[in-house]
């Protein structure tokens, strides 16, 4: 069956417009309907995104548009040129807009914060119901799962493609992993596919038969962790690619997507359930009920308020939870947050950058984040701002604890724009903050009492 398919299985007409929560296991759930507009027709959403705008991004298949709602639950909605566009997933690129792919269109889109459309088609058969996700190297990559390609598309939209060596994969969600490469789900060949930007690719068979491998996301633990449909599993595979499977417990289990959280744990979706789940890096899961029945969970993220929020393409309601507060767990990667280690593996720091200049008509957005734990620095990364071969800062976290009582951060910087570094202690939620002005070359940073170390 294909996700168009399951979105429409799943549409009810029954939509109401008022926020509901329910208290369960330590979780509170709320959700927020999605207005049906459209001459009442239901929206089908399918995945979301967080924006750079402050609000989540989410598509809405059935009907060809996208939405978007505040983290206050205030929706509003962007028109495609066609209903027939079937937007399906979505993710916030390196330039701040959204992009998407379009079932059974070969187009790739992209949507400005205030609604702007762009589209770039290519030539590859049926793109159907592809992932897409913001690459190490500062691209957006894709998946067409009708014809076994992986794509690549540059913020001002030229794409390559790359044939995947497992004819028919059916290639579903795709992913940066910690050693700087893509990693995506092959959902018919039941392999977990891996690709260098460069376009080498290395596949892994899954160990049980007929998984259907769906979702996958880059875990706390450096691993990529992935749903397997059919099996009723959550997979794990290191990047040398190793691979675990957990088994749910529930024989009605259905997990779709996946996400890291801020509490150092995955969660899932249980379409066949109607659940949410989390596992843990040790491999342990639970489960809580949506309040809403045959709710239908599909895509999930984390938004900007830390909370973890999903859709439910069955009663076309956007879900919230909260999974603990900012600086409760491990720092989690992505393509703008640098994970820095106190003991090995804790991720204990978090670092984030935003720039803005005036110079070339003005520039403005988040530092983009170089690990280099495969090089094996764990202590230190680089930010890049508008080119990704053009690393703009150097930072590190050192532990001198065992004579001066104190973390120290350092920082070197080849640059002369405005420029914000915010450091975290997850451990402790002690926050410091550097600031270098624009057109002013910015100074190293030699901080020898950043952070007091425990007694």
């Amino acid at each position: 069956m294909s996700h168009r398919e399951r979105l429409l299985t799943r549409i009810l007409s029954a939509i109401m417009f008022a926020g509901l929560a329910v208290a369960a296991r330590g979780q509170v759930i709320t959700e927020y309907a999605i207005p049906p507009g459209n001459g009442g027709v239901p929206p089908g959403a399918g995945f979301i995104t967080s924006g750079s705008d402050g609000a989540l991004w989410f598509t809405e298949t059935t009907v060809g548009k996208i939405g978007r709602v505040t983290t206050s639950g205030s929706f509003s909605e962007f028109a495609l040129p066609s209903s027939t566009r079937f937007p399906v997933e979505i993710v916030t690129g390196p330039d701040g807009n959204l992009w998407f792919t379009e079932g059974s269109n070969n187009r790739i889109g992209r949507m400005t914060p205030t609604g702007t459309l762009s589209e770039f088609s290519f030539t590859a058969g049926d793109q159907n119901e592809g992932g897409i996700n913001v690459g190490p190297d500062g691209n957006l990559w894709f998946t067409v799962n009708v014809d076994g390609k992986i794509g690549r598309i540059t913020t001002n939209g030229t794409i390559t493609l790359f044939d995947v060596p497992t004819v028919g994969c059916n290639c579903r969600e795709i992913v940066t992993g910690s050693d700087g490469a893509l990693w995506f789900t092959e959902y018919f060949a039941n392999k977990i596919g891996r690709v260098t930007t460069s376009g080498a690719f290395t596949e892994y068979p899954i160990p049980t038969p007929d998984g259907q491998p769906f979702g996958i996301a880059s875990g706390p633990d450096g691993a990529l962790w992935f749903t397997e449909y059919n099996a009723k599993r959550i997979g794990r595979i290191t990047t040398s690619g190793a691979i675990t499977e957990y088994g749910i417990a529930n024989p009605g289990a259905g997990p779709w997507g996946i996400v890291s959280a801020p509490d150092g744990n995955l969660w899932f979706t249980d379409g066949g359930d109607g659940k949410i789940g989390k596992i843990t890096t040790a491999g342990v899961i639970t489960e809580i009920a949506i309040p809403t029945a045959s709710s239908g969970p599909d895509g999930m993220t984390v938004g900007p308020d830390n909370n973890v929020w999903f859709v439910e393409s069955g009663k076309n309601q956007i879900g919230t939870f909260s999974v603990g507060a900012a600086g409760s767990g491990p720092c989690i990667p992505s393509s703008t947050v640098l994970c820095i280690d106190d003991q090995p593996g804790d991720r204990r720091f978090k670092i984030e950058v935003t720039y803005q200049t005036s110079q070339g008509g003005g520039q403005a957005g988040d530092g983009k984040a170089i690990p280099l734990s495969s090089l094996g620095v764990a202590q230190g990364g680089l930010f890049w701002f508008s080119t990704a071969t053009n690393p703009e800062l150097l930072l590190k976290v050192l532990n001198a604890c065992s004579f001066s009582s104190h973390y120290w951060f350092f920082g070197s910087a080849g640059t002369n724009q405005g420029v914000t570094i915010k450091v975290t202690d997850t451990k402790t939620g002690v926050v410091q903050m550097y600031v270098n002005p624009d057109l002013h070359a910015m100074d190293p940073i030699q901080d020898t009492s950043a952070f007091a170390c425990q007694q």
